[in-house]
């Protein structure tokens, strides 16, 4: 096993340093966090006001702006931030590059400990063949989201790391017997995914709590009790976070981020989150044969699966329910993906063994593939502009670029073959070429990718241009003038987000 997890992290590694962004989206999920922390780092204050970096995702306390993320991930990026200072990278102006690309490189290894322990879990299969452990082990991140967003900064694919590791943990109480040390761990745990994401930790720590209460044992009363203490400790350690930000134990997320819930359409909005443009199994389809897996007798016998599919469930509710702007800028439904791996990993056992008819494996192979192929382009921009739901007005140009799978396909397409029949299809068939020009400069923007901004720029001069001598042209004898459409104009650098949400 040792030399397994050697290759595992030499591999890991490698593709960290290759596939780790170099930059921050305007996205609020990164920005808000590297606020916080470049304020800290250059001016020893949480106050973000005269942050380098600019984030829609901020609060207001005493005069003072906050970035409004749950602290956790904040306070290690901090505490990484001091290390690489000391060693001369640090976050100025202009030279913020590379402690941004150092950290992402961090957050995509943890992200990538997804796939250890789905392996870990499937060695305890005695039965399945070594070669489709480590396949799988390796689908459940690449062809899940769990790829695309562990380039960057944010919670989720540490959310799916931690939560593969307490089903591991889950896994050993019911082999090895539940204990106190293993009942306080189970709470750490529980605890961690409270602090990096409130619905998916508040979930799974009720879910955790109902396995210790129920699991017989002579110790049950102590184990219920250092459960407990853990997840109160760990509770206690957010609260005493944001003390230490802005002076108040309260997530400071709870005032800033309120979903609408009278004007929401309750059944369209489950459906594109779950199915539709955002949706989570139309992004991983593969995830969809865990409905196989539920309706096994072999499987249901099993008590943590019966717990995670319980989990997983209410957690979709309470996402579909609680929230309301399809995970604001981001490419796919990104609230669930810590469930990603999970299902995949029920799945992988259902037909890991015995092994199931070659039809239903064919298919569950092309879902695969499909994921793998939705991960990557989604790889080149996790933090797209799209539609937000009630957080967009009305007649908006987000209200053309809701599927995040396509609108990056369109801007790659257009990036790397802007000539190309597929990109003209996507910009006079897909959507409006007004649209797709406008869509091209804000997301470029978005992206910090300043040279295909300017060659964006110089083509929206050509158009313009051409037009502009078009109309100086005097008309001909039917009356005809022309074609009188004009290029959209160029918003200035700083103000995407408003941009976005103009007609």
């Amino acid at each position: 096993m040792n030399k397994r997890f050697l290759i595992f992290l030499i591999v890991t590694v490698a593709l960290a340093f290759l596939l780790a962004k170099h930059d921050v989206a305007v996205a609020g999920n990164e920005t808000s966090r590297y606020c916080a922390v470049e304020s800290v780092l250059e001016r020893g204050t949480f106050i973000i006001d005269d942050s380098i970096f600019s984030t829609p995702d901020k609060g207001q306390r005493n005069g003072h702006y906050y970035g409004d993320k749950p602290p956790l991930l904040t306070f290690a990026a901090i505490g990484w931030g001091r290390l690489l200072k000391c060693f001369g990278i640090r976050y100025l102006q202009g030279e913020y590059h590379t402690a941004v690309y150092l950290t992402n490189v961090v957050v995509f290894i943890l992200s990538w400990l997804t796939g250890w322990f789905f392996y870990a879990g499937l060695r305890r299969r005695r039965r399945m063949p070594e070669g489709y452990r480590i396949a799988m082990s390796v689908l459940s991140v690449v062809s899940t989201l769990v790829l695309t967003y562990s380039a960057t900064l944010n919670n989720h694919t540490l959310c799916a790391a931690a939560l593969m590791g307490l089903i591991l943990l889950l896994e050993t109480c019911e082999t090895d017997g539940l204990t106190p040390r293993r009942a306080f761990l189970a709470g750490i745990l529980a605890g961690l995914l409270f602090n990096l994401e409130f619905v998916t930790g508040g979930v799974m720590g009720v879910t955790v709590f109902v396995f210790v209460a129920l699991t017989a044992s002579p110790r049950r009363f102590q184990n219920i009790l250092m459960y407990a203490a853990a997840g109160g400790l760990m509770i206690a350690l957010e609260g005493a976070m944001n003390m230490i930000s802005y002076g108040s134990p309260l997530p400071l997320y709870l005032s800033t981020h309120k979903p609408s819930f009278v004007e929401k359409n309750y059944l369209y909005y489950a459906f594109n989150i779950i199915f539709g443009f955002e949706g989570f199994f139309l992004y991983m389809p593969a995830l969809l044969f865990i409905g196989f897996a539920c309706a096994s007798k072999r499987m249901l016998r099993d008590r943590v699966f019966v717990y995670m599919m319980a989990a997983t469930a209410g957690a979709m509710f309470l996402f579909a329910v609680g929230t309301s702007d399809y995970g604001g800028w981001c490419y796919g439904y990104r609230f669930l993906i810590p469930f990603a791996p999970v299902l995949l990993y029920y799945a992988a056992i259902y037909f890991g063994r015995p092994r199931p008819r070659l039809k239903r494996w064919a298919l569950f192979r092309v879902a695969l593939l499909w994921g793998v192929v939705f991960a990557l382009v989604g790889l080149t921009n996790p933090w797209n502009i799209g539609y937000e739901g009630s957080n967009s007005p009305k007649n908006t140009l987000t209200e053309h670029f809701k599927n995040g799978f396509l609108a990056n396909t369109f801007v790659c397409c257009w990036k790397y073959a802007p000539d190309s029949a597929i990109t003209q299809l996507f910009m006079d068939r897909v959507y409006r070429r007004d649209h797709a020009l406008m869509y091209l400069v804000l997301e470029l923007e978005n992206r910090r990718d300043h040279e295909a901004f300017h060659r964006l720029q110089a083509e929206l001069r050509e158009i313009m241009g051409a037009e502009s001598e078009d109309e100086e042209r005097p008309a001909d004898d039917s009356g005809s003038a022309g074609d009188e459409r004009t290029a959209p104009e160029q918003p200035p650098a700083s103000s995407v987000e408003q941009a976005a949400t103009g007609n």
